[in-house]
């Protein structure tokens, strides 16, 4: 069998080291894994509503770009300002959204760094 060094012919959980199986480790933190899932949640909608502003600016720019009686002067300068407008809206959107959602997942990394933790422990204790 192909086995990595060190680990036995039986893998990760068996001959090598304990001679059984992975301990089961129960889950800890489910409130933070709820904030986890309800920041992802809000990561994907924050981007949407951002990026959907972002569009509905950039046609409000356009729009308005037409000269109107009230305001004879608009033209050109509606249509950029609505455009950069747009444009710093849909990249701020995007960033919200990946940054939202890249701290929730540093919350798992950090759950599973102390789930691996406590699991390689009861393995160690397991040994003796």
């Amino acid at each position: 069998m192909n086995a990595p060094p060190g680990y036995g012919a039986g893998g990760y959980g068996g001959g090598g080291y304990g001679g059984g199986a992975m301990p089961a480790v129960k889950k800890k933190y489910k409130i933070l894994r709820l904030i986890a899932v309800l920041m992802k949640i809000l990561a994907v909608v924050v981007g949407a509503l951002l990026i959907i502003v972002g569009l509905v600016m950039i046609v409000a720019g356009a729009a308005s770009s037409k000269s109107t009686p009230p305001f004879p002067d608009t033209g050109p300068g509606a249509f950029f300002g609505g455009l950069v407008g747009g444009l710093i809206m849909l990249v701020y959107g995007v960033f919200v959204a990946i940054f939202l959602y890249a701290y929730a997942e540093w919350m798992y990394v950090f759950m599973d760094i102390e789930e691996n933790t406590r699991m390689t422990n009861e393995m160690l204790l397991g040994r003796k």
